[in-house]
């Protein structure tokens, strides 16, 4: 989800295949290969290397831990366990599919090969020949398309035809794969439709995404679907990931919305947005084509222009001498024209065209044959009867032409409401009408018109529920009320009013709340005539639009300061410290008409409802800048307005198994030698105890913005601090058994922990055991040699002088790798100076002890001379 790597292969990579263990097998233009790790780095390895340019291996299979790739010509198999590579057959090839864990093929003859390992047989199916068969990944659920195009989904081991076969067969819709999503999601690609999905325990369900779902194009190459629930769909524009299972739905990319978006509401059974150009809805438009045929209608010819048939070969009798003369390998080109055309025609119509693709450029038109020849003088002969045909239906039959409209589409846009240019703040429903206030005055609006009704400059409007009263804040200073009357909004109040209102609740008690910059405010209506009671100072520095909530009774006004509370008793509003504790902070806050709070605390959002419960969105998180949410009762969804414009319907009983599959794995592993290929245990020698390791967490979506904690078990005790950096440095490991623990933390707050990688440096040679136990050796024989040796020779005596510093040397250095290797400390040249001298004075007593074993009290220089000698070290 960071970048992309290249690696090259000797040609195109057309077709991909991963096994068990992780290895991708690649089908290429006449050879196929694999990537291995070769000499400090992942590079391709051909399997199989071919001069020519004409085999082209579309289609690449693991089944049973083999591996065979598929050309139009040839079929070869890999074993890789032995490193054997064999041809299997040799035919011309239409496809292959997997079934209950078996490869079988399709030539153009129709018949089907059963592949086992490097044998085949010949297969007669007793019911379909398949163009494609996908197993979901747990097994439970099978579903193919037949080559004649028929989509079929398994039940008791038996296909039985889909319910929506007919409906993708009257679309004329293509399909050229099908990958499983999850064990129920399934996902098609088309030529000309984009990619739709089906759910194999929801026969109903059918959602399609094309361009206007946001595909740059409908002609889908390939289709791959990954193991965090993402399809990625090539086109021609390059590559599109499209998260089926993500509980939030695009609806920008639908043509006809523009401006700003401001808010989008479901109001009298429609979705309407409002915008900074205008209103919109959103609608179903079916497009329709119209379809000419004829009807034959019975005539009577009169018996005197009746003649006798004159007695030679008709056109007809004539096209079947010819076709009698061609040869009987003419006859099995018809048949199997016939066959092709009846598969192009359904799921191999893709795979055909990349067939002949290749085909035009590559295959001489000398090698076809006389199988070209053979069908061009059949198509002769049907044009000269046609012709016949045509003019006997001129002279003896009369047909009548009638026309039917049928359905050709069906699109979804947001239509502009006529009337409605310019920016419109609010969106209001007042018993059966849709008001929209704006800048102008107060509109009236259907699907066809916008009328304006109140003429004025409207700040913010508020419906009294159940009632018809209106109350508007004006930019010109007034607080006015509005009645309506005979479908005719009349003023029944007004007053001057100097502060901005910008949020208004009803209470329980039936007190109107008016949230303005600086104060609340409380009033109450008396017979349509409102009033303001009371004002509270608040401390909104900020001019935040104030949101209210009623909870057991008590108000609560929220703004980006914090928390604030109506106490009663001193009748001031006062900050509320337990309702910042139970939710957070307010980051962001929403409210809108139908008296919902939204609480965004940093991590989450938490819905504040008007019956006082709460409800907490935790996936919800990842838009942490929304500018306005709303509840859809219809289709049981939010929907919402992001900071860059986006309109989303928001799903919130789905499963989120998009973001919860998400994996942590290493991308990978530099030593001091170079790159390393993973694997669960890695060993190192004592001088490659460098290491960097790069971790990885798709994040395909941009929404999860990891962090990283890692702990080296061996050497470190500590967790260290949360980094975004998912690079991982270790300059010097001494020798040992390491275990790597990495943590995880994204946007929610979910932390996973894992143990990524257990590693041993080996320990030098120097500092084994067995080099201890020579250097222990070695100063036993050195001590042994020493004390033997006569010191009436001179040389004898200097020589075991010699021997007896080298000892205490020796032993010194050993003390010092022993303290160096069981101490672990920051050193430096000075350092190291006070250690050697604070380990010669820890060995001084060590050093009389060998100097009287060695050498005496005494040594003798010369003959009848004797003096005192001593070790001096220094």
């Amino acid at each position: 989800g960071i970048e992309w790597e290249f690696y090259p292969t000797n040609s195109s990579a057309i077709s991909l295949s991963v096994s068990d263990d992780n290895t991708i097998y690649i089908g290429g233009i006449g050879e196929f290969g694999r990537m291995d790790y070769v000499g400090s780095k992942y590079t391709y390895i051909p399997i199989l290397q071919n001069d020519t340019l004409t085999d082209h291996f579309l289609q690449t299979f693991e089944v049973n831990g083999m591996i065979y790739f598929l050309s139009n010509r040839n079929l070869f198999g890999y074993e890789p366990s032995v490193d054997r590579v064999e041809l299997i057959a040799q035919d011309q090839f239409l496809n292959g599919y997997v079934l209950d864990d078996q490869l079988y093929v399709n030539n153009e003859q129709g018949k089907v090969i059963h592949v086992s390992a490097f044998a085949v047989e010949r297969y007669n199916p007793e019911n379909k020949t398949w163009g494609v068969v996908r197993t979901s990944p747990k097994g439970t659920n099978e579903i193919g398309i037949s080559l004649e195009g028929d989509l079929y989904q398994w039940r008791d081991d038996q296909p039985f035809i889909h319910p929506q076969n007919e409906k993708i067969l009257e679309a004329g819709i293509s399909v050229t794969n099908i990958t499983w999503v999850n064990d129920t999601l399934v996902a098609f690609s088309t030529i000309e439709s984009g990619v739709f999905f089906l759910n194999a325990n929801n026969p109903n369900y059918f959602e399609i995404t094309d361009y206007h779902s946001g595909l740059p194009d409908n002609e889908i190459y390939d289709m791959y679907a990954d193991n965090d629930g993402g399809v990625w769909v090539a086109h021609e524009f390059g590559l599109t990931r499209i998260a089926p299972l993500y509980p939030a739905y695009s609806y920008t990319n639908f043509p006809g919305l523009e401006g700003n978006l401001i808010e989008a509401q479901r109001l009298h059974g429609d979705l309407w947005v409002n915008t900074s150009l205008g209103v919109y809805y959103f609608a179903q438009d079916t497009s329709y084509e119209s379809k000419v045929y004829k009807e034959r209608v019975e005539t009577t010819t009169p018996k005197w222009k009746k003649s006798a048939p004159v007695k030679k070969p008709t056109a007809t009798q004539q096209a079947q001498d010819e076709a009698a003369q061609t040869s009987s390998i003419g006859e099995e080109t018809l048949e199997s024209n016939d066959q092709d055309e009846k598969s192009k025609k359904g799921f191999m119509k893709g795979l055909f065209r990349k067939r002949n693709r290749s085909e035009e450029t590559e295959q001489p038109d000398e090698k076809k044959g006389s199988f070209k020849k053979s069908i061009d003088e059949i198509e002769t002969v049907g044009q000269s009867v046609v012709t016949n045909n045509l003019l006997d239906i001129q002279k003896n039959v009369k047909y009548i032409r009638r026309v039917e409209r049928i359905v050709t589409g069906i699109t979804y846009q947001f239509h502009h409401v006529p009337g409605t240019d310019g920016k419109f703040k609010q969106l209001l429903e007042a018993a059966d009408k849709i008001l929209a206030t704006s800048h102008n005055g107060i509109y009236e609006i259907n699907k066809n018109e916008a009328q304006l009704v109140i003429n004025e400059p409207v700040r913010f409007a508020y419906v009294v529920p159940k009632t018809n009263l209106l109350l508007i804040s004006t930019e010109t200073g007034f607080l006015k009320t509005y009645l309506l009357r005979n479908n005719i909004w009349l003023e029944a109040s007004r007053q001057h009013f100097k502060d901005a209102i910008l949020n208004v609740h009803l209470d329980q008690n039936g007190h109107l709340w008016l949230a303005g910059t600086s104060h609340i405010y409380r009033g109450a209506f008396n017979n349509n005539q409102f009033a303001i009671e009371e004002g509270y100072e608040i401390n909104n520095r900020f001019f935040d639009e104030l949101s209210i909530w009623e909870r057991n009774g008590e108000l609560y006004f929220i703004n980006s300061s914090g928390y604030f509370r109506l106490d009663r008793t001193t009748d001031r509003i006062v900050v509320d410290k337990a309702l910042a504790e139970e939710l957070g902070i307010p980051h962001n806050h929403l409210h809108n008409e139908q008296g919902r709070v939204w609480i965004f605390n940093g991590k989450i959002w938490t819905l504040l409802l008007p019956d006082g419960s709460t409800q907490k969105f935790t996936y919800l998180g990842v838009y942490p800048d929304l500018k306005y949410i709303s509840y859809d009762d219809l289709m049981n969804r939010y929907w919402l307005v992001t900071q860059d414009n986006q309109l989303l319907a928001y799903v919130d009983n789905e499963s989120n198994e998009q973001i919860d599959t998400y994996k942590l794995f290493v991308k990978r592993i530099l030593g001091k030698n170079g790159e390393r290929k993973y694997q669960k245990k890695i060993d190192f020698t004592y001088d490659e105890n460098f290491l960097s390791i790069q971790l990885l967490k798709p994040d395909y979506m941009g929404i999860l913005n990891p962090e990283y904690q890692y702990k080296l078990v061996g050497l470190n005790q500590n967790w260290s601090s949360w980094t975004h950096a998912n690079l991982i440095d270790y300059s010097y490991i001494p020798s040992g058994n390491y275990e790597l623990l990495v943590r995880m933390r994204d946007s929610f707050g979910e932390i996973i922990e894992m143990s990524l990688l257990t590693f041993e440096v080996e320990t030098p040679y120097w500092q084994t055991p067995w080099f201890y136990a020579l250097q222990v050796l070695g100063l036993v024989i050195i001590i042994a040699i020493t004390s033997r040796l006569n010191e009436s020779n001179t040389r004898n005596r200097l020589i075991k002088h010699g021997l007896s510093i080298l000892t205490l040397v020796v032993i010194i250095q050993f003390l010092n790798a022993i303290i160096h290797m069981y101490i672990d400390f920051q050193s430096t040249p000075v350092m190291d100076f006070l250690i050697d001298i604070a380990t010669a004075l820890a060995v001084f007593p060590l050093e009389w002890f060998l100097k009287r074993l060695l050498l005496g009290k005494e040594l003798k220089v010369g003959k009848g001379e004797s003096t005192s000698v001593g070790l001096n070290l220094e």
